[in-house]
Order: structure tokens, then sequence, then C-alpha cells
């Protein structure tokens, strides 16, 4: 069994101590906390456990990508997925598209989850990443929102990575795909 609560602890400190400097080394606010697949509910109850002793001086606001993956899926339908999918028209890639929507999507979620006035310091929590599995990972999710507006990026982003930490800056997505990290902190 690996010790991940620790991480959430050390997470919890990094906000409270060092809100501004999170991600400052590599120039963007993330701090990603890479824990064990099977362990995710375990990790997202401890995690708004901790994190609800934060306010009042930082406000969390979550976004669940699991509901933003199936609002997509929801717009697109099901079986129109599955057939394009199934059958792809010459030239198209309709698991790469299905990954631009829902990265963009999640990125609009967190512009959502920005606007409204913070009572503290503003802190996103992602959740739920393994939604993006196949079509999208954790990486592309915060280049995305690194590209998309890092002025907009008012404090930092806490992503929640279900997989494994294969080194310094490389975790295992669903111990399935190797994403390199090179813009923020991990854990």
């Amino acid at each position: 069994m690996i010790d991940w609560s620790w991480k959430l602890r050390e997470a919890l400190e990094r906000i409270r101590s060092h809100y501004e400097n999170i991600g400052r080394k590599t120039g963007a606010p993330f701090l990603v906390i890479v824990h064990p697949p099977e362990a995710e509910l375990a990790v997202l109850r401890e995690w708004r456990g901790l994190s609800g002793t934060l306010p009042p001086d930082f406000d969390v606001r979550s976004v669940d990508l699991l509901t933003v993956t199936m609002a997509v899926v929801e717009s697109l339908g099901v079986q129109n997925i599955v057939t394009a999918i199934e059958d792809p028209m010459p030239g198209a890639d309709p698991e790469a598209e299905l990954g631009r929507m829902w990265v963009t999507a999640a990125v609009s979620a967190v512009r959502e989850a920005s606007r409204a006035p913070a009572s503290g310091k503003l802190v996103i929590s992602l959740e739920r990443l393994a939604a993006l599995y196949p079509a999208a990972g954790p990486r592309a999710v915060m280049q995305a929102l690194w590209e998309s507006g890092q002025s907009t990026l008012d404090g930092p982003v806490v992503v929640l990575v279900p997989g494994t930490l294969k080194d310094a800056r490389t975790y295992s997505f669903l111990n399935r795909r190797d994403e390199f990290m090179y813009r923020g902190d991990i854990l």
C-alpha cells in the first residue's frame, strides 16, 4: 500500500505557506498530486476534508472532470461518438477530436470556477481526471490552461492525478500512459 495521504497534507502546507510560489520555478501555478488509481475515492474524500480546513483564508473550488466529460459526451450523443470511432471519416481522428473537446471544456470549467469573486485566496482543484482517458490526459489540460490564460490563473490549480510517479517530472497516468510534466510542482 502506497502512503499517499502525506502528499495531501504537504499540498495543504504548500498552499498555506507558499501560495504565491506554487509552480513559480517552472512558470505555471500547478500543484500535481499523483496517487494510486485504486485509491481515488479515498483520496478525494480525504482531499475534500483537508481542503475544507482552508477557509476563510482560501477559497477552494472543485472542477469535476467526470462531469465535464459527461456533458461533452451527452451533447454529442454516445451513438455518434461510437459510430465516429468505429468508422472514422478519411483523415479523421475521432479520439483526438474528442480529447480536444474534453480539454476545451475543462479549460472553460476552470475559467467559470474562477469568475466569481473569491472569499479568500483562490485555489482550483481538478478532480476525477481518469474521465479523460484514453482521449486526453492531465498534461493536455494543464498545457491548455497555461496557453489559454496565463494571466487568468489567479491562484494555484491542484491537479489530482491517478497514476504512479515515475521520476521527479514524469508520472504514469492511470499506470497506462507516461506524461512528462515540465510546468508546475509535482508530489
